[in-house]
């Protein structure tokens, strides 16, 4: 499993940290990733992650083994007061179904989106909502790589959520 952490996160990268932590215990998870931007290339948009060695390397983080997550940040950090924030994430999963398990022969989607809802409605993370169709639309080079990025084999899935958190 290839898990990218900081050595001593704050903020909302330590909340993103505790939930990929969390989110290991879903063996089917292969490669999990931090907050992502969106980067920009001629091919296309892709999520990008930095690779946290101290150097200026980023990663484009594309569909690799059995399934792929990371984290966005989804709009604006609201503050409630000077040390409050309500933080609007998103979690955006990509699995190829035959390689988690290939014994099923149905779409079993929803039985990966299930798994990852119980860890995040119980690590205080609310107003969840869910998107199967397009959840790799902002990602053209993705869509262009995988052809058909949601078709069985293939599934992706983006869960929406916020979570409050104190800045101390």
């Amino acid at each position: 499993m290839r898990t990218i952490e900081f050595d001593d996160p704050v903020f909302y990268d330590k909340k993103i940290q505790e939930l990929n932590v969390l989110l290991e215990a879903l063996d089917w998870i292969e490669n999990q990733y931090p907050i992502c931007q969106k980067g920009e290339t001629e091919e296309g948009t892709f999520p990008e992650v930095y690779f946290n060695d101290g150097t200026e390397k980023n990663i484009q983080v594309l569909p690799e083994g059995s399934a792929v997550s990371f984290f966005q940040i989804e709009g604006d950090i609201i503050g409630n007061d000077e040390f409050d924030y309500e933080i609007p994430f998103s979690l955006t999963v990509w699995a190829d179904l035959t390689e988690i398990h290939p014994e099923k022969s149905y779409d079993y989607t929803s039985e990966l989106v299930s798994d990852v809802l119980g860890v995040l409605n119980d690590n205080s993370c609310y107003d969840l909502k869910i998107k199967t169709a397009d959840a790799l639309e902002d990602f053209t080079m993705l869509q262009k790589l995988l052809k058909q990025p949601q078709m069985r084999p293939y599934t992706a899935f983006k869960i929406s959520f916020k979570c409050n958190l104190t800045k101390c």
